[in-house]
């Protein structure tokens, strides 16, 4: 072995431990090294996501509020889902990492007693609807993206889909102990006390606004629109954007203009994907308020009654359940 090679292998030995207990030491060395990284980083992590999770609820508490998603998709059911309400207590909030989930249970005047028609489960990534689960307890589904023709409330000028001769005759084959939910078009526009006078014993519940969209239920730029309205009946559940109203026509309006701003998420919720809020705004406020539909509930022998209306044109028959008229 020459000089230089001496040298590398004198080196090689004195940079190894001469010792059991220096070789322990090392290893200790190398553990706790180890111990304090995975530490580092758990602690980095355990401060990472309580702050995120306070940062979603600052987002919900002064950006895009909760209460304010909340609002709108309700206020959006009230005026596109006819004779719908909600109540309060039935609202479940949850939050998670950037989200917002909402689930609430939407329901149904038929007769005189309130019945579950479907359950909504919502959720928000932020202000971003990203799932919208309806589930339905109801026999019979209104259209989900209403056209000029499969409409279950259609304007004078306007044909359906469906034959309304039929439905008159379902309606009378339908036992005499039973409660009907029908879905009423007129003949002509009218003003919603008007029809309310007309058809004295049984509930009207929700009124179909015109708004100068629905002849053609196309709007100015060439986009199908989808029927709004109004509930008519007074409504004294908590929630409910038409308690204590003295005019529901201008909450109505009221309601849309507090809508107009989150339009897109309106669209999101609700099953009518063309709303155009500011022309149909501006036409109320021009125009006023006029009906060219309206759901009614009752007895079905009080709803058969209805056919020797002249303002009646169509008749669909929505719910059916058994007797609870306790007028």
């Amino acid at each position: 072995m020459d000089r230089y090679e001496e040298l590398i292998q004198k080196a090689k030995q004195d940079g190894m431990p001469k010792s059991p207990d220096g070789t322990k030491k090392l290893k200790r060395a190398i553990n706790s090294s180890k111990w304090k990284l995975i530490l580092s980083t758990l602690t980095i992590l355990l401060l990472i996501v309580p702050t995120c999770y306070i940062l979603t609820y600052m987002y919900y508490a002064f950006g895009t509020k909760s209460t304010t998603l909340m609002d709108v998709a309700s206020k959006t059911l009230y005026i596109t889902e006819p004779n719908s309400t909600l109540e309060e207590l039935e609202f479940d909030m949850e939050f998670s990492l950037f989200s917002m989930s909402l689930s609430f249970e939407q329901y149904k005047q038929i007769g005189d007693e309130f019945y579950p028609a479907k359950n909504y489960d919502l959720q928000f990534m932020l202000n971003d609807l990203v799932k919208n689960e309806v589930t339905s307890h109801l026999e019979k589904i209104y259209p989900k993206y209403p056209t000029q023709t499969n409409q279950w409330l259609a304007h004078p000028n306007n044909r359906v889909e469906f034959n309304s001769d039929d439905e008159w005759r379902v309606l009378t084959g339908l036992p005499e102990e039973t409660v009907v939910e029908a879905y009423i078009s007129l003949s002509d526009l009218h003003q919603v006390d008007e029809v309310i006078n007309e058809m004295k014993n049984v509930d009207v519940t929700w009124a179909a606004i015109y708004t100068g969209t629905e002849e053609k239920m196309v709007s100015d730029d060439g986009d199908l629109v989808s029927p709004i309205g109004y509930p008519v009946q007074s409504d004294q559940t908590y929630w409910s954007p038409f308690r204590d109203s003295t005019s529901h026509e201008e909450t109505f309006l009221q309601m849309l203009k507090e809508i107009e701003p989150y339009e897109d998420i309106a669209v999101e919720v609700s099953y009518h994907k063309n709303l155009e809020l500011a022309e149909r705004i501006d036409y109320i406020e021009k125009n006023g308020f006029k009906t060219y539909g309206v759901v009614v509930t009752g007895p079905k022998a009080e709803i058969e009654k209805l056919k020797n209306l002249e303002m009646v044109r169509y008749l669909k028959i929505g719910e059916v359940k058994l007797w609870n008229w306790a007028r």
